[in-house]
């Protein structure tokens, strides 16, 4: 994610097969821990779609594993309910302007120009 001044999460595109799966590589520019692996998966049930998030490669006891736990809750909700209301409920709609409105407390090393698009600092083996 980009906000212009800062970048809080890199990645890559790792596996595209619309509308089915969605895999990339994923790393919080604020924390030193490796690239781990995310992947959505949408499969046709006979009650509409199911939705599977799959986090792999993610370091035990380490704060990439805490955020990604709450992040994943965060992330099918708010797809929920784009998906059904058309936007994201008042509570994440909160949250993220609270972002926002905390950037500047950001560290240095998450400035966009640290992380350019060709930036590559360790092999993705997934």
């Amino acid at each position: 994610m980009r906000s212009g001044k800062y970048t809080s999460v890199v990645g890559e595109v790792l596996d595209w097969n619309p509308p089915y799966r969605y895999s990339h590589s994923f790393k919080f520019t604020n924390l030193d821990d490796p690239y781990c692996k995310v992947t959505y998966e949408l499969k046709e049930v006979e009650t509409g779609t199911e939705l599977t998030l799959i986090n792999e490669g993610v370091p035990v006891a380490t704060k990439t594993a805490n955020y990604m736990a709450q992040g994943g809750e965060f992330i099918t909700q708010t797809l929920k309910d784009v998906i059904e209301t058309g936007k994201p409920s008042f509570k994440h709609r909160f949250i993220l302007t609270m972002i926002s409105m905390t950037a500047f407390m950001t560290p240095k090393k998450c400035l966009s120009e640290n992380w350019g698009f060709d930036r590559k600092d360790e092999p993705l083996n997934f």
